[in-house]
């Protein structure tokens, strides 16, 4: 691997290949293409179909799982930041498919529910998204999809602790390692 410097001319640097990072190799890469690229067919018919981008999608799913939900519930549980979420709620309410309800006590809490239109919109995309499911779970076995779900919990237990570490800890705890 070579690496120059603005300092200077080039000088190779030999890392020994089994501590290169290989990008096709690693866990999180390869789950992100497998999610992006349904993601991607999903949003093409979502997208065009009913002028909704992919965080909007996001929150439309997540509002209708759990009725009434908060902005700051809504970030909770997508993983997405707050900017974000008011965005795509704008969005969904000028495209009629949510509405805000005041809280009764705090009037800056507002409850977020899907009107009709979104309950359609949602139940469509949601029946592809399901077909897209069974097609992918189609190549498992029965007990390959056991032993994946058992998998998909301990990746997003470790995931979880991972974050809540943050880079710093992971970096620390490699050193003392060494």
């Amino acid at each position: 691997m070579q690496s120059s410097s603005n300092n200077g001319p080039s000088e190779t640097r030999q890392i020994p290949e089994g501590d290169l990072l290989r990008l096709e190799d690693w866990l999180p890469y390869r789950l992100f293409r497998v999610s992006t690229r349904i993601a991607d067919v999903l949003n093409a018919f979502y997208g065009p179909k009913f002028g909704l981008s992919r965080s909007a999608w996001r929150t439309l799913a997540i509002i209708a799982n759990r009725p009434g939900v908060s902005a700051k519930e809504i970030c909770q549980a997508g993983g997405v930041d707050q900017f974000s979420v008011s965005r795509s709620i704008k969005q969904l309410v000028e495209l009629g498919f949510a509405q805000r309800q005041a809280g009764r006590s705090d009037r800056r809490y507002a409850a977020i529910e899907l009107s009709d239109s979104g309950w359609a919109a949602f139940s469509e995309v949601s029946d592809l998204a399901t077909c897209m499911d069974a097609e992918l779970t189609g190549a498992l076995t029965e007990k390959e999809l056991g032993v994946l779900d058992t998998v998909l919990v301990k990746l997003d237990n470790a995931s979880a602790r991972i974050q809540a570490r943050g880079w710093q800890g992971v970096k620390g705890a490699a050193d003392e390692g060494k």
